[in-house]
């Protein structure tokens, strides 16, 4: 796994807290631009910093690093050292990392009283396209080394990925929706071309104040022509064809049944 080193580091700690009076959680899909947002607010000193924290990957370099291996006991050590001063911790959350936490029935045992920030892009193809090359190349934020240079054009690679995305999406908006939790939605887009504002409406949302705004963008955009050469391909191979549109897979009904009963931990 080609991790985000520079997150482990102990200089991004803020003074220690006994806990955080308040939790932000961005709930999020990969390439939504949800690191460019974690960034921006860290850089307010007012959210605390806005991590994959329960990205398996990160979770096995925080459980080495604090000792601890039980994941809601982990959580609250990250919490004491990643709460800014004004008491307010923040994660990013992928969809797919529900699981590490058992359900989302304990994500918010662990997390009460979270305000949501569902963040999704509105240009779904980009962010699957997006998705298929950090897959392959191993880049998933401005300035990883690749694994691998020389990304190759899959129409199926990609068509799973759209596939994956929307169904992470609406899965968010229907458990967001089922569990009566405080949540808005946000648009990459908009995130993008109005930062600071962005940064309001998020602020105002959890009552807190914001120290100061982060004058420019606080991530580099990853996008260029490769991305857009795979999107132009893909429009042009996408053909109704029974293969992408009905690709194999198990009746819906039961397995809906078993996703939901691990979702709720019943």
């Amino acid at each position: 796994m080609n991790l985000y080193e520079d997150q482990f580091l102990e200089e991004h700690d803020f003074p220690t807290v006994d806990k955080a009076s308040k939790t932000l959680i961005i709930a999020s899909t990969a390439r939504c631009g949800s690191h460019m947002l974690g960034h921006a607010l860290y850089k307010t000193d007012s959210f605390g910093f806005p991590l994959e924290y329960a990205n398996p990957a990160n979770l096995r370099r925080w459980k080495e690093r604090f000792g601890i291996k039980d994941v809601d006991k982990l959580m609250l050590q990250i919490k004491r050292h990643r709460t800014s001063e004004n008491g307010l911790f923040s994660i990013k959350i992928h969809y797919n990392h529900i699981k590490q936490f058992g359900s989302f029935t304990n994500l918010m045992n662990i997390f009460p009283d979270a305000h949501y920030v569902l963040l999704s892009r509105h240009d779904v193809l980009e962010q699957a396209v997006s998705l298929a090359i950090a897959n392959q190349t191993g880049v998933w934020i401005s300035g990883q080394k690749p694994v691998n240079e020389n990304p190759v054009y899959n129409a199926i690679q990609i068509n799973h990925c759209l596939r994956q995305t929307i169904l992470n999406n609406a899965s968010w908006r229907y458990i967001l929706a089922a569990s009566g939790v405080n949540y808005i939605e946000m648009d990459f887009s908009q995130i993008k071309h109005h930062l600071v504002s962005s940064i309001s409406t998020i602020a105002r949302f959890v009552e807190t104040e914001v120290k100061h705004f982060p004058t420019e963008q606080a991530t580099e955009k990853q996008s260029n022509n490769l991305n857009k050469e795979w999107t132009r391909r893909f429009l042009e191979d996408f053909d109704l064809s029974e293969e992408l549109l009905y690709p194999k897979r198990e009746p819906i009904l039961p397995k809906v049944t078993r996703k939901l009963q691990r979702i709720f931990g019943r």
